[in-house]
């Protein structure tokens, strides 16, 4: 398998986020993997945003949920719009890692997970993007609804240790009632996921040319992972150092605000690159190829 080099919501340290300006600037550059976020509108509209409030023109901070799409900014995409996108530049080879942001802690006036999960993977099926496409979330229920409605959905377990501690009265509410080991990696691969994307280390924005700096993802994690036939792909590595160093401890992809320093990283380490995707002629109704 070639090194998985995952664009976080489109290169969010070189474009805007989780846009198609963004997303069509990756395919131009050359990335494996498109990484976005996605929540629901009031009319169940899939739509690729980090955040569950949008500012934008609005007269005040409002959730996504409560809005429609002609509410919403024209810079918000559909997931559709996304899937034209990569069809427009005949970007075959080019998968999607679909965060859902479901909050386990404040779930009120969103949805229930397998609402969620639901409208999402439908509209996935509408655009015959389940075989390139894989869910990530830090809710353990979240992933364990989308087996229930695709098994064939990859799925991957973001990790972060602020979401497997337990409250002040039980588990971690991200459990949803799971029994987890508290080596995790044995319960992920018991569920069956695919991959686990751990936080790369602490403090988050630093790296590993900072004497203070603490790895969460360990050459032992990765060695353990594989063995237990997950993938390991951290998040979000943004400095050449650090990123040079989880390539060669074998991690299997990372995702990553700055696309183009992972490319100089993969070519210094004579690791092949991802295509490129530049804009044709023939741009999709609705798609900006910017």
């Amino acid at each position: 398998m070639r090194f998985d080099l995952q664009a976080h919501r489109g290169g969010a340290g070189l474009w805007p986020e989780n846009t198609l300006e963004a997303f069509g600037r990756a395919l131009a550059l050359g990335v494996s993997t498109l990484e976005l976020d996605v929540h629901l509108t009031a009319q169940d509209d899939v739509v690729v945003s980090h955040d569950p409030t949008v500012h934008g023109g609005l007269a005040d901070a409002r959730r996504i949920r409560e809005l429609t799409r002609a509410e919403l900014p024209p810079t918000m995409p559909l997931l559709r719009q996304v899937a034209a996108l990569l069809d427009e530049r005949d970007a075959d080879t080019v998968r999607v890692n679909l965060e859902i942001k479901y909050d386990a802690l404040d779930a009120s006036g969103l949805t229930t997970r397998e609402a969620f999960v639901e409208k999402v993977v439908d509209a996935l099926r509408v655009d015959e993007m389940v075989p390139r496409t894989s869910i990530q979330c830090f809710d353990w229920g979240v992933l364990v609804r989308v087996a229930e409605a695709d098994p064939s959905l990859e799925r991957n377990l973001l990790v972060s240790p602020a979401y497997l501690r337990g409250a002040a009265d039980g588990p971690s509410p991200w459990f949803d009632g799971l029994v987890v080991d508290p080596d995790f990696v044995r319960t992920a691969a018991a569920a069956g996921f695919t991959a686990i994307s751990p936080v790369h280390g602490s403090p988050y924005t630093s790296g590993v040319d900072d004497p203070t700096y603490r790895p969460f993802t360990t050459e032992a994690m990765v060695e353990e992972a594989h063995a237990a036939g997950l993938a390991v792909i951290p998040y979000v590595v943004d400095d050449e150092p650090t990123m040079r160093h989880f390539v060669r401890i074998g991690v299997d992809g990372l995702i990553t605000n700055r696309p183009e320093r992972l490319r100089d990283v993969l070519a210094s380490e004579e690791l092949p690159l991802p295509l490129a995707f530049p804009s044709n002629h023939r741009p999709a109704k609705g798609v900006s190829l910017s």
